[in-house]
């Protein structure tokens, strides 16, 4: 993958990030437990972010099966978390908000990851093309952006 294409992936650390920040204000006994489900996913999250990151750097060197294999993990443990979400409820109208945002935005990262990883095992360790490259950048930065806002309404 070229350079520019890679610099202009925005894939990684972002989401992680922003679940490990935390519970931060206390609110009713449903939107802790949205809170707890998130803090209790984001060591894995991190864990997959790493390897996406790891695969990225690996992927010019041609080594394509490292970022097809964190992608689709990745992508299923953030399926894996969005179903536990979408299985609890929220207390409060900004808490129902915030699971709403957070759970499209898993699910627009969750599709740009797989887009990403389809269009990797298509280029079978060339360069991928950048149109692809970018539909899956744009799904991910809605993704990420929804997630952010979510978090934030859960936070405070």
């Amino acid at each position: 993958m070229p350079r520019s294409v890679r610099r202009r992936l925005v894939l990684t650390g972002v989401a992680a990030c922003a679940i490990l920040g935390g519970p931060v204000a206390v609110a009713q006994a449903s939107d802790n437990t949205l809170r707890a489900t998130l803090n209790a996913a984001a060591p894995k999250i991190q864990h997959d972010e790493n390897a996406v990151k790891s695969g990225l750097s690996n992927y010019p060197k041609g080594k394509v099966r490292p970022l097809v294999r964190a992608l689709n993990h990745e992508v299923a443990d953030l399926h894996a978390l969005n179903k536990k979400l979408k299985h609890e409820s929220a207390s409060s109208s900004a808490g129902r908000k915030a699971k709403k945002d957070i759970v499209r935005g898993l699910g627009l990262i969750a599709t740009a990851y797989t887009a990403l990883g389809n269009d990797v095992k298509a280029a079978n360790g060339g360069p991928v093309p950048a149109s692809e490259v970018n539909t899956a950048v744009h799904t991910d930065k809605q993704g990420r952006t929804k997630l952010l806002a979510g978090l934030k309404l859960l936070g405070g």
